[in-house]
């Protein structure tokens, strides 16, 4: 599989606490909105976030080319 590309994404909700960081390679290409589906163990990274600290923790994954978890 190819190295993981996080990004942030409304996941399985429409609130504010509802931001997660999730794969792109898993997500249909050209995807845009909430994400509805559940999705593989490794494709989500964190969940429960906000809009600001997913986008942060996309970034830094990317940055690192490493997970955190």
């Amino acid at each position: 599989m190819n190295k993981p590309k996080w990004t942030a994404k409304k996941y399985m909700g429409d609130d504010s606490y509802s931001w997660a960081v999730v794969d792109k390679n898993y997500l249909p290409k050209g995807h845009r909105g909430v994400v509805f589906d559940y999705l593989p163990q490794g494709a989500v990274a964190y969940t429960g976030l906000t809009q600001s600290s997913a986008k942060y923790y996309a970034k830094h994954l990317n940055s690192n080319k490493q997970e955190l978890l």
